[in-house]
């Protein structure tokens, strides 16, 4: 069965440029490190080297956005790195209590200021925000450019469509995640004592991150995150909805990292590809349960009662 593009449309893209998206060829064989070993270095560094690369360096931006694939390679290393330390402070904070969950939301409250750098008091976003947004905005714009130049003429059947798919569903899932959360008007409120430094370091050893027990440590009023998500996910047609998208979302990590692997910009050696596209696929079943996990302990289990303040 012929799974080429649709019939008739080869004339009308013949003249397309070809997309030029990667650069040097990856190393033949191992790399000099052979092994599990060899495939955990070289996959740690091509993930440092992405993420410090994400968004300015990767040659889209010039007088027009072009399907340089460098520009979806980096800001999905970025955003998955993201995604690392965000489900597991979700699934740290759910199994801890509201203390921890409300610790760890105004976290990030209290850096608002840095988004704008210190000029404007009371900064909705801070600096982290703005750089995840240009990532995702990156990922997703090069993405539908790729997209529209090379799978749009091919049917749904050859499978050339399952990243553009699967990526919208997250696009959907990402949007309906920040209204249900980040931009709640139902959002409730309660007090907090947050550490001096960011962190409670001598709560470490504890378990306790974003609080403080210390009753000298002056209380804050803070989103009661909690809370909130108690309340969506005691809502069974929303904790099904959040697990389709989230598999959808699994299936899009595993198809688009066994991509990634051996593009140009990964610099992975050729010795090392099978194992570190298998170390991707692990790590993004552990993420993927973790939401999951979040989802549904928040499901069954007796919520903590929160004293809300207005």
């Amino acid at each position: 069965v012929d799974k080429g593009p649709v019939s008739g449309v080869a004339v009308t893209t013949a003249a397309a440029p070809a997309l030029v998206d990667d650069e040097a060829p990856p190393p033949e064989g191992n790399g000099g490190i052979s092994g599990p070993v060899g495939a955990i270095v070289f996959l740690a560094k091509s993930i440092i080297v992405m993420v410090l690369k994400t968004v300015f360096f990767t040659g889209n931006f010039k007088f027009q956005l072009d399907g340089d694939r460098k520009g979806t390679i980096r800001s999905a290393c970025f955003l998955l790195t993201f995604t690392i330390v965000h489900v597991m402070g979700n699934f740290v904070g759910m199994i801890k209590g509201p203390l921890e969950a409300n610790g760890e939301g105004y976290f990030f409250d209290r850096i608002a200021w840095t988004g704008g750098l210190g000029l404007v008091q009371d900064f909705p976003f801070s600096v982290v925000e703005e750089y995840l947004a240009l990532g995702l905005l990156l990922h997703v714009s090069v993405a539908l450019k790729r997209s529209w130049d090379i799978s749009i003429n091919y049917c749904l059947y050859t499978g050339r469509w399952n990243m553009l798919l699967s990526g919208l569903t997250i696009l959907f899932f990402l949007t309906m995640h920040l209204a249900d959360i980040r931009f709640s008007s139902e959002m409730k409120y309660t007090m907090l004592r947050p550490p001096k430094h960011f962190v409670a370091w001598p709560g470490l050893l504890e378990g306790r991150v974003f609080y403080e027990t210390d009753e000298s440590v002056p209380l804050v009023r803070v989103r009661d995150l909690y809370t909130r998500e108690v309340e969506l996910f005691k809502d069974l047609g929303t904790s099904l909805l959040y697990t389709a998208c989230i598999v959808v979302f699994w299936l899009h990590m595993l198809i688009g990292w066994k991509k990634v692997v051996p593009a140009d910009a990964m610099q992975i050696p050729k010795d090392h590809v099978k194992a570190v596209t298998g170390l991707g696929w692990i790590a993004a079943t552990a993420i993927v349960s973790m939401y999951l996990s979040v989802v549904w302990y928040t499901y069954v289990a007796d919520p903590v009662q929160v004293v809300h303040v207005p």
